[in-house]
């Protein structure tokens, strides 16, 4: 019997497994090459993105070279520096646990957090509310973390909390207790108190990685500068943040916040407190005719301590006077949270005299800080008791708010919000303001109505002061290309006094000797130090900006044969090629303006070897 080929079984079976090999090879090879073809994607991708960090990096080196002369000596340094570069925005996700038997600890941080001992105590200790042990619920807030660097000096980071306590029977105490916290060198309040309410039910539901996903999230925000407005997307939302001009205040300025209207892992979440950062009507809401004597306290830098029964009240009643003088920068040392733990409670504990005590405003919740502090001159009370207790509360679902009333004195739970002080006030509450306040039920109202008076307030307080500051600047017309610019003369405290003394103008005080005596005390403040100082910084670029404007505009041939002197043309050479170096080596200086520098120096060498002189090196 024939077999026709194709028919046999045996046949069509080894075929089929034949065609079935063919296929495998054949998939595997388009595979091999969609993975090749996709690292060599990958490739460049790192490639650009290397280019990109290393022309970053490149500037920010040339420009920490020439600030501190051969810092950068070998690639730890510059692997360093780059790190620090990347890392702008923020430094580390920290969690916080709570061990039975060792109490808080730090369980985990990316990128790794290499912390002192102390330090990573007192990161512990300001993670977790001080007074907690009935409490259920989420709580967001801020503090600061103290640094020592190697060289001795200090330094903060500032800490961005979400903690969270509920009932867990598999934990032996009965409760979960933990936090997380994203720590940073800037103090953009509104901006990362939104972030961690983003990241922190996000953390519960999906552990580490989410850290890790959302601090690369942030490692690719745009280069952070200074007055610039970003759209930063962290896990499925958009935050639209503008940042400040100026760093050492706090921030406290909200993002607006949208989702992305694609699906992420992350975006089933919806945000519902709305949380607004630093709310001045709400902070004092209780007492809001005590906001003016409050405001002068800040200003002339008297130690305030602030008390409240939970870490989120505490810690935005001191950000909210740190504010309450704005535009003027806050100078004196504030926290707003502190705990008894803090390597600082000794030092503080140890001023035992008015006087003693330096310019501060410190946030507790521990009713210790009543005995330890209590020689303090000025305690504020912050937020009735309905309102402390109602500080905590679950984000994403309804959990009972539960709070022992034993955990403060009398002195805080006795239902009512107060200033105790000394301080005798030189101005009185705005009867106006306080009328519309009363007025008027919508908080975000009267918050911006308080906001504008005291904003307001302190541009009036400011104005003999810089009245006074003008007159210490040397006219334009005494610039010339042949000197450096003219110094500033200095700041006499006594010819200040006399001046407004001579005024009947009275600005923020109905008497005249109270506001004098007003001003007095402001100019032994560290705020007035740190304001003249910013003044005389702001004032020696614009002349040295004038300075520059005069090289650039000057017509240097007719300038030099109006002289007549080859020493003077010699001095001339110097100065320019001074001001050439500074334009190369600190400032963002076009080539088009390099280049004038560079065509003067020429005409001035042409006119002194004309002259048969030789500028020297």
């Amino acid at each position: 019997m024939d077999i026709i080929e194709g028919l046999d079984p045996l046949s069509i079976i080894a075929k089929e497994e034949e065609d079935k090999k063919q296929q495998i090879l054949l998939l595997q090879k388009q595979e091999e090459q969609q993975q090749q073809e996709k690292r060599r994607n990958d490739s460049k991708t790192k490639h650009k993105e290397l280019e990109e960090e290393e022309k970053k990096l490149e500037s920010l080196t040339k420009l920490h070279l020439h600030q501190n002369a051969g810092n950068i000596t070998n690639s730890g340094d510059t692997l360093e520096l780059k790190q620090h570069m990347r890392n702008k925005w923020m430094n580390h996700f920290c969690v916080i646990n709570f061990d039975l038997e060792i109490g808080q600890i730090l369980d985990y941080s990316f990128p790794n957090a290499t912390l002192k001992d102390e330090e990573s105590t007192n990161l512990c200790f300001l993670s977790f509310p001080d007074s907690n042990s009935h409490l259920q619920g989420d709580i967001i807030y801020s503090f600061k973390l103290k640094q020592t660097l190697s060289n001795g000096s200090t330094t903060f980071q500032y800490g961005y909390v979400f903690f969270r306590q509920e009932k867990d029977a598999s934990i032996s105490r009965g409760y979960l207790q933990k936090s997380v916290v994203l720590l940073s060198d800037e103090s953009f309040v509104g901006l990362f108190k939104k972030v961690i309410e983003i990241v922190g039910p996000l953390y519960f539901d999906h552990g580490n990685t989410l850290l890790e996903v959302a601090y690369q999230n942030i490692l690719s925000w745009p280069e952070l500068k200074l007055g610039q407005t970003y759209e930063l997307p962290i896990l499925g939302y958009i935050l639209t943040f503008h940042v400040p001009h100026t760093r050492g205040t706090p921030h406290i300025i909200d993002p607006s916040i949208k989702q992305h209207t694609f699906s992420t892992p992350w975006t089933e979440m919806k945000l519902v407190s709305n949380l607004k950062s630093i709310d001045l009507h709400n902070c004092f809401k209780g007492f809001t005719s005590k906001l003016w004597m409050l405001w002068e306290m800040v200003l002339l830098g008297q130690p305030i301590l602030v008390i409240s029964q939970t870490p989120p009240m505490c810690s935005d009643s001191v950000l909210a006077l740190v504010s309450l003088i704005s535009p003027l920068r806050y100078c004196g040392d504030y926290r707003p949270y502190f705990t008894i733990h803090d390597t600082d409670f000794h030092k503080y504990t140890s001023l035992q005299s008015n006087n003693q005590i330096p310019t501060s405003i410190i946030g507790v919740t521990n009713p210790f800080f009543l005995k330890a502090f209590g020689h303090w001159p000025n305690i504020l009370t912050v937020g009735n008791a309905s309102s402390r207790l109602g500080s905590f509360k679950k984000i994403r679902s309804s959990l009972p708010n539960i709070m022992s009333r034993d955990l403060l004195s009398k002195h805080v739970l006795d239902n009512k919000e107060k200033l105790v002080s000394d301080y005798k006030p030189f101005t009185v509450p705005d009867k106006n303001v306080l009328k519309k306040i009363s007025e008027t039920v919508d908080d975000t109202v009267n918050n911006e109505l308080l906001r504008t008076h005291f904003l307001q307030l302190t541009h009036t307080f400011l104005i003999p002061l810089e009245r006074y500051f003008s007159s210490l600047m040397p006219l334009a017309k005494t610039i010339s290309i042949f000197q450096r610019p003219p110094r500033l003369k200095s700041f006499d405290k006594e010819e200040f006094i006399n001046r407004i003394s001579e005024s009947d103008e009275k600005l923020i005080v109905d008497s005249k000797s109270k506001e004098i005596e007003m001003y007095k005390l402001f100019l032994d403040s560290v705020n007035f130090k740190q304001w003249l100082d910013d003044k005389r910084a702001e004032a020696i670029k614009h002349l040295n900006i004038l300075y520059r404007k005069a090289i650039l505009e000057a017509d240097i041939l007719s300038l030099l044969k109006s002289k007549n002197s080859s020493s003077t043309a010699t001095d001339l050479y110097k100065r320019i090629e001074d001001q050439l170096i500074l334009e190369e080596n600190l400032f963002q200086t076009s080539d088009e303006i390099k280049q004038k520098f560079k065509s003067h120096l020429l005409i001035i060498k042409e006119y002194l070897a004309v002259n048969k002189t030789t500028p020297s090196p």
